[in-house]
């Protein structure tokens, strides 16, 4: 059975369009006893609710390939999601030298434990249903109830007030990721043998990633009306934790993988990055975030991105 199968892909996929903001319930650790500490939970526990549509960028790159991914979308209180953007693929043939671009319109819907995205390639619409996994993650950023917000603030390992004007207050935290490798974002209902052995592969590698690594997330809070302005994390370390753990896996002998996989991972363990940051837009802006006609009725096609891996695998070293 290959490592990188589709339904890993799939995972893959639904990571970078979906996001990745990973705080959630678990075991409680002891919360930073500083005056940044109490300050960010004096914050943290004050700001309402909101369902205004946000902006997403998240940008992905190696040495040959560049992912943008911009959208809009919005989640509401039961945790349903839709989001409307464009991803635009870079990639730089190391043989040739000749760059080639693609900018895909692309959907995201999201109803109680699957996400189904649409993407136009070429003229034609595909759509594909991706795991579950973001679920959990936007009902922990959406969620109003104090003991979720309590658990959101138990992944908290360090926080520092960058920045304090009259206008915005910026916190940088660490996140700790032996808490959020506890996390459950997972959903196996539905999926043959060979699909949950496949999801069951990936926490186990991402469980491995985020018990080793900490990561950064800075928090701009708007402090004329107590919203949140922006959020912004850096994933890199994470995903590259992520795919070192596999090669070492390999280079044991415990899982096997094709050349082209262990390239890909090199690319992704050694020379990539992963950013993400999410933004409020204003009151009354509004989006068409709800797919057309002709994207619902695409046919299902879960090797949307196979050309993007195997580019992916082949980036200049």
């Amino acid at each position: 059975m290959n490592f990188i199968s589709k339904k890993l892909k799939k995972v893959l996929v639904a990571a970078v369009a979906g996001g990745t903001l990973l705080f959630g319930g678990g075991d409680a650790l002891a919360f930073p006893n500083t005056n940044a500490g109490w300050d960010f939970r004096n914050t943290y526990l004050s700001i309402p609710y909101n369902n205004n549509i946000f902006h997403q960028s998240i940008v992905f790159f190696g040495t040959s390939f560049h992912v943008d991914i911009d959208s809009y979308g919005q989640i509401l209180r039961d945790a349903s999601m839709r989001q409307s953007g464009n991803i635009n693929w870079e990639y730089t043939n190391p043989a040739t030298n000749v760059t080639s671009n693609s900018n895909m319109p692309f959907y995201v819907e999201q109803n109680g434990e699957e996400m189904m995205l649409y993407v136009q390639r070429n003229g034609r619409w595909s759509k594909f249903a991706m795991p579950g996994i973001p679920v959990g993650i936007a009902n922990a950023l959406k969620s109003a109830d104090l003991n979720t917000l309590t658990d959101n603030m138990n992944a908290i390992k360090d926080v520092e007030i960058f920045r304090d004007t009259d206008t915005v207050k910026i916190y940088n935290i660490t996140l700790d990721g032996q808490y959020l490798a506890q996390k459950r974002y997972r959903t196996l209902s539905g999926l043959s043998s060979d699909e949950v052995a496949t999801q069951e592969r990936f926490y186990k590698h991402l469980n491995a990633a985020l018990n080793q690594t900490d990561f950064t997330c800075t928090w701009t809070v708007n402090k004329k009306n107590n919203t949140t302005a922006s959020v912004v994390v850096d994933l890199t370390p994470v995903m590259r934790a992520y795919a070192q753990d596999v090669l070492d896996d390999s280079a044991a002998g415990i899982i096997k993988i094709s050349d082209e996989e262990r390239m890909l991972m090199e690319t992704i363990g050694y020379y990539s990055e992963f950013h993400y940051s999410y933004t409020y837009t204003g009151n009354g802006e509004t989006h068409n975030l709800t797919p057309p006609s002709a994207a619902r009725r695409a046919t299902t096609n879960g090797n949307i991105f196979e050309d993007f891996f195997k580019d992916m695998a082949n980036s200049e070293r």
